[in-house]
């Protein structure tokens, strides 16, 4: 594939909810709980501290970043260029552009959009919200375009 052929036209996108996030914070959450039951706190401690982790996990399981509820982006579109069109699960759509502090890992996609009321917005796609093939075509075009 050329580069030019990368950057050019539309890549739309329709990440689903992530199965392998909620995973992985499952067993964070469950991981610190351990810990925090085989450590020699006082009960007190360990109460207080296995409360804010419930919470945690509560806050985060259903989390938008991950695809989950209707502030959600279930449909990102890259145009030609550097402009995105943001759509909500709950049917909210937004003109952003791709902020520069978006992280590009092997594993783990987090783009930040800035949308143009100002408001930022950002996804995380950790492999298996996209079909490989739209996965390979953003991934290379996102290294194509870095600054």
């Amino acid at each position: 594939m050329h580069s030019d052929t990368i950057l050019e036209g539309t890549l739309d996108l329709a990440p689903r909810a992530s199965l392998r996030a909620l995973t992985l914070l499952m067993f964070l959450h469950g991981s610190l709980g351990l810990v925090l039951l085989l450590s020699q706190s006082p009960a007190w401690l360990t109460l207080l501290l296995l409360g804010a982790i419930a919470l945690s996990w509560l806050r985060l399981r259903r989390h938008p970043v991950f695809g989950f509820g209707e502030q959600a982006l279930a449909r990102l579109t890259w145009h030609a260029g550097s402009n995105w069109t943001l759509h909500e699960a709950g049917g909210a759509t937004f003109e952003a552009r791709l902020d520069g502090d978006s992280l590009v890992l092997p594993g783990l996609l987090v783009l930040n959009f800035r949308c143009a009321d100002g408001a930022r917005r950002s996804r995380a796609l950790l492999g298996d919200e996209l079909d490989e093939e739209p996965l390979k075509r953003l991934r290379a075009r996102l290294r194509l375009t870095e600054p």
